[in-house]
């Protein structure tokens, strides 16, 4: 017995009319007749009478139609358990952040998320460059660039300034007085950066061309730490929190943008939504390191 010639059934016996069944199954009129003689005919038993009201059900029929009505519920709850389950917030989440937040900041979050999504377990990926999202190396980035790939859902959340920074320290033993000058970076041993690709760190490379370096990084909290620990002059967001001094700040042109970037075909997914909810409201109040 094919199911359909039940729907079919169940929109005759409440519609009345081929017509007002048809219209209702998105079929034509000679379809439903013709499932109604085939599952008849299945039945060895008449299903329907006409009547100048249309078409009434016989005592078979109505036997039927009960029957029909009860695999309609049973399969409308298969959907339902099936669509909340398919909503329920559960599964991998492959989150990639700066290296400042990744080992401070989103771990606190996840922990915070998790004590109302027990059942999502996180992947986090510590990385400044630009995993593949589109092709699920990551289902979530938070980045800082000065623009968004137009294949991923983006959402900006602030701009993040740019400053030249370096502890007390190293500037007493490089024998800096202020106040500082452009001009006079190229005495000062710096902290560098390799594979990061932006034009703050071009313009930074080009000051430090032929400074004497410390250290070569590809990240931000490397290099905070090392002019911490008197390693030389290093760019960094601008933040007065950090115990340096702040010698230069970039000028606007050079700053960069803090984003939240998903894949399109994730971002619906109860999961991926309610973790990018959850991410923009603690954005707001994040102060960028």
């Amino acid at each position: 017995m094919d199911w359909n010639d039940l729907k079919v059934v169940i929109a005759l016996a409440e519609k009345g009319t081929l017509k007002a069944a048809s219209s209702q199954l998105n079929v034509n009129s000679t379809t439903v007749w013709r499932r109604i003689q085939q599952l008849e005919s299945e039945l060895s038993t008449q299903l329907f009478i006409v009547s100048r009201r249309g078409y009434q059900l016989t005592e078979a029929g109505r036997t039927v139609l009960d029957s029909a009505k009860r695999m309609e519920s049973l399969a409308d709850g298969i959907l339902i358990q099936s669509s909340l389950q398919h909503d329920k917030v559960q599964g991998l989440i492959r989150v990639t952040a700066p290296s400042t937040m990744a080992t401070t900041t989103l771990p606190e979050w996840v922990s915070e998320f998790r004590r109302s999504f027990p059942d999502v377990e996180f992947e986090i990926l510590e990385s400044e460059q630009a995993l593949d999202i589109e092709h699920r190396d990551a289902d979530i980035a938070i980045r800082a660039s000065h623009t968004a790939p137009e294949n991923l859902i983006a959402r900006k959340m602030r701009d993040v300034n740019l400053s030249i920074y370096a502890s007390e320290d190293f500037l007493k033993v490089s024998g800096y007085n202020a106040p500082f000058k452009l001009s006079e970076i190229e005495r000062l041993t710096a902290i560098d950066y390799v594979h990061l690709d932006n034009p703050a760190v071009h313009w930074y490379q080009k000051r430090i061309k032929h400074n004497a370096k410390s250290i070569h990084c590809n990240s931000i909290t490397t290099a905070l730490n090392a002019a911490l620990n008197d390693q030389g002059i290093a760019l960094l967001p601008t933040d007065d929190s950090y115990d340096l001094v702040e010698l230069y700040q970039l000028d606007a042109k050079y700053n960069s943008s803090l984003w939240i970037l998903a894949n399109k075909d994730l971002r619906n997914t109860a999961r991926i939504k309610a973790f990018w909810d959850f991410l923009i409201t603690k954005m707001e109040s994040y102060k960028v390191q």
